[in-house]
């Protein structure tokens, strides 16, 4: 190591002189070079399944958002997570849009955590209502509120909306099996705005859980 003396005198008195002196007992490793790499608490983090939804903005901004330190001090967000899991897992009424022609289907969804599947399905009196959609939560590329504009929405499916809807309506668009197909999209009303927003950060939670 070494130790820098400064202001020691000279013989000539207006001169300063510096003296550099080494402790030949330090072990030499306190001279080796420094790491080329230089670990981070984010290099320290274990890899998980949040790695498989990095590639959606939605969700990765949820899940930037979920990291905020506020969050811990809000015992409402605990509550409306709880909520959403509950009735998200049990069934949840919801409008489903054509894409292509802006019809309405009444339906519900359903989060299956187990298998990652989002599955909407009609509701009637049957008692094996029909499945009318199928989303693998892993093969979302992203997901779409009015809050990004309407732009992004097929306009048969605004055209098809009432006023009063647009807050609870989002689009997730998702590839599928087939390689050589394009992404599917899947429109869905729910019954507001912070129904939609309880789904979405469900979705967050199921996925990087």
């Amino acid at each position: 190591m070494l130790f820098w003396s400064c202001c020691a005198p000279s013989e000539d008195p207006n001169q300063l002189r510096f003296e550099i002196s080494t402790d030949e007992n330090l072990p030499s490793k306190l001279f080796d070079d420094p790491p080329s790499v230089i670990p981070t608490l984010l290099m320290s983090q274990p890899g998980g399944k949040a790695a498989g939804v990095a590639q959606v903005p939605k969700l990765k901004q949820l899940v930037a958002d979920a990291e905020d330190p506020s969050d811990a001090e809000d015992p409402w967000k605990d509550q409306h997570a709880v909520f959403a899991a509950s009735s998200a897992a049990a069934g949840r009424k919801c409008t489903l849009l054509s894409e292509r022609t802006g019809a309405r289907t009444a339906g519900e969804y359903v989060v299956e955590a187990e298998s990652l599947q989002l599955t909407v399905r009609a509701t009637g009196s049957s008692e094996r209502p029909e499945v009318l959609h199928r989303c693998p939560l892993m093969q979302i590329e992203d997901i779409y509120t009015v809050e990004d504009g309407e732009d992004c929405f097929p306009q048969e499916v605004i055209d098809s909306l009432q006023s009063e809807e647009k807050d609870g309506l989002f689009m997730i668009v998702h590839v599928v099996d087939d390689p050589n197909a394009e992404a599917a999209q899947l429109c869905l009303v729910e019954a507001s705005r912070s129904d939609r927003d309880n789904l979405l950060e469900h979705l967050r939670d199921v996925t990087c859980s």
